[in-house]
């Protein structure tokens, strides 16, 4: 979905949709990623941490919330807990 739209901004020269679609693509990625791990490790007693989500993008990760998001460079101290 999102490589079409972000194709369509790009040939419209809409530069804040491109930048919108481009890291929307990005956080869905990493949001895939993180439901096949938790598939894979269903029922296998893994450990449980807090999630940690940030307010700009949505990228989302476990455990250790980065200095930057790597998506949007927003500042990891922003990032909402989930638990």
């Amino acid at each position: 979905m999102y490589p079409g739209m972000l194709d369509t901004a790009k040939a419209e020269g809409n530069k804040d949709a491109e930048i919108s679609f481009w890291r929307a693509n990005e956080v869905e990625k990493v949001h895939a990623a993180l439901y096949q791990g938790l598939m894979d490790t269903l029922g296998k007693g893994q450990e449980n941490y807090s999630y940690y989500v940030c307010p700009v993008c949505g990228y989302t990760v476990g455990k250790d919330v980065p200095d930057l998001c790597p998506v949007c460079a927003t500042k990891g101290k922003l990032f909402k807990k989930i638990d």
